[in-house]
């Protein structure tokens, strides 16, 4: 408790690694998920300064989009939900329930549209602190998922820069990411209206 013994473990790495196993478990697609880790870990550490979020959160964030895409083996017409739900169910070694419900919600709202807080804590009890920890990571979540919807890894590079309330996403790209592009003007708005900042997309 006060910090007098240092552990050389990293229990963070076992959490991930549970997190990878429960992915594969579901059959999830691993070279989507790969570069979703990217993009999404990207943008969290360059919008450190806005958030205000720290290692933990960015852990939950990390964890939650390698399990974005588990419901997918249970339906296809309901991925969001029975994400929710198998995540739900399944005790992570490290995490607490409550973390386990942010990194669940996150994953339910990727898709669905985001309810305000009385009708989130009316179903989930979650506080208000956990609720607005739920809006930052799934705005984050969204825009990851966007740039790699075709699930063809077109995005090689992203630039994220942030400069006067303005946060610059520049995909780095040789094939057509018309799709991607045109799903990120979407999560545009979304995005904005939890960080407070604009959002300005372009292609190199």
């Amino acid at each position: 408790k006060n910090k007098y013994l240092k552990s050389v473990h990293n229990f963070e790495n076992d959490i991930i690694e549970a997190a990878r196993n429960i992915a594969k478990r579901y059959h999830t697609n691993r070279n989507h998920t790969i570069v979703m880790e990217q993009l999404a870990l990207t943008i969290f550490d360059k919008l450190k300064n806005v958030h205000g979020l720290g290692r933990r959160e960015r852990l939950l964030l990390q964890i939650a989009v390698l399990l974005h895409d588990c419901g997918k083996y249970i339906s296809m017409s309901e991925v969001a939900e029975c994400s929710y739900r198998i995540i739900m169910a399944t005790e992570i070694i490290g995490l607490s329930t409550e973390e386990r419900q942010v990194i669940a919600s996150a994953v339910r709202y990727n898709t669905r549209e985001f309810g305000c807080y009385k009708e989130i804590n009316r179903e989930t009890s979650m506080s208000r602190e956990n609720y607005l920890l739920t809006a930052k990571l799934t705005a984050i979540l969204r825009l990851a998922n966007a740039m790699d919807r075709s699930h063809y890894q077109k995005v090689k590079a992203l630039n994220v820069t942030l400069k006067d309330r303005i946060l610059y996403l520049v995909v780095d790209s040789a094939r057509d990411v018309s799709l991607e592009l045109g799903l990120l003007k979407d999560k545009k708005e979304f995005f904005e209206e939890v960080f407070g900042i604009r959002l300005v997309m372009r292609r190199k």
